[in-house]
């Protein structure tokens, strides 16, 4: 079952950076939602977006590139 929402275009709020935890506001109409992160949860959300991004063709293409940080 999906539910049509719309994203803010707020910040996530970070609730606490160790263990890495917040919320991503979202809404539709029949009100305002959140969406409760930890670090997994989160990198899974980024990685379905990537996906999602790498489908557009033309003008749709990805305007971002995702790289890795070296330690």
């Amino acid at each position: 079952m999906s539910i049509e929402v719309e994203y803010f275009l707020d910040d996530v709020v970070v609730s606490s950076r160790n263990p890495l935890r917040g919320a991503l506001p979202l809404a539709n109409e029949d009100g305002e939602f959140e969406l409760f992160l930890d670090r997994e949860t989160a990198e899974f959300l980024v990685s379905a977006l990537v996906q999602f991004l790498n489908g557009g063709e033309g003008g749709d293409m990805p305007k971002v590139s995702i790289g890795r940080r070296s330690d």
